[in-house]
């Protein structure tokens, strides 16, 4: 079975993940996407992640649930610590090693390979999908041609544009604006309850309180 390992913070998961997800599937003739969200992204400050791990799988969890072909798995989230894309691979090698594994991140995230743990033992276990936006500049990956042994397993697919980043949510979050239809119905229903990402709201509004009190 060909699968893919769809990995990433997931704060909050998006339409534009689903879409990569979805188009990199049929791209690739995938029989299945397998969501991980990073319990402690090794990459990350701990202070810029906002949601815990909990919520961010539970999102994820939701925003899957209406595809058969796709999941989500725990791994990260219950080991507590920091894990490398190269460890998690390997655990997922470990139990199905009949499958063909597929890894799919953005162009951006492959084009900082070399800052990655043992990149060319993670290219040695996977088929690294660059999910890539229609007129990236592929040339912002050629320097990785020379440094990894396995860049012919480095695979760019264009994907459709979708100007929606996590980032951006949790922005227009913070100015009171709406999110609907940006993330899952089921996503947007998860943030509304357990309301996620509503400290940093306050937290803004308490500081544009104090400006207009000076």
């Amino acid at each position: 079975m060909r699968v893919g390992i769809f990995g990433g913070t997931f704060d909050p998961v998006h339409q534009g993940h689903m879409i990569v997800a979805e188009q990199v599937m049929n791209e690739l003739h995938l029989e299945h996407v397998v969501f991980v969200p990073g319990g402690i992204p090794p990459h990350k400050e701990a202070s810029s992640v906002r949601a815990n791990a909990e919520d961010r799988f539970a999102m994820v969890e939701a925003a899957v649930a209406g595809n058969r072909r796709f999941s989500v798995d725990r791994v990260e989230v219950d080991a507590g610590r920091p894990m490398h894309s190269v460890e998690t691979v390997g655990i997922f090698k470990e139990r199905s090693p009949e499958d063909e594994w597929f890894f799919i991140t953005g162009a951006d995230e492959v084009s900082n390979l070399l800052a990655w743990k043992e990149p060319d033992r993670l290219l040695e276990q996977v088929v690294m999908v660059a999910a890539t936006r229609p007129g990236y500049d592929l040339s912002k990956l050629d320097h990785l041609e020379a440094a990894l042994r396995n860049f012919d397993r480095i695979f760019p697919v264009e994907c459709t544009r979708v100007d929606i980043s996590a980032t951006g949510i949790r922005r227009r979050m913070l100015q009171g604006k709406s999110i609907r239809y940006l993330v899952p119905e089921g996503v947007y229903a998860i943030i509304e309850q357990r309301e996620l990402y509503a400290g940093d709201r306050k937290r803004a509004e308490g500081g544009r309180l104090r400006e207009g009190s000076l």
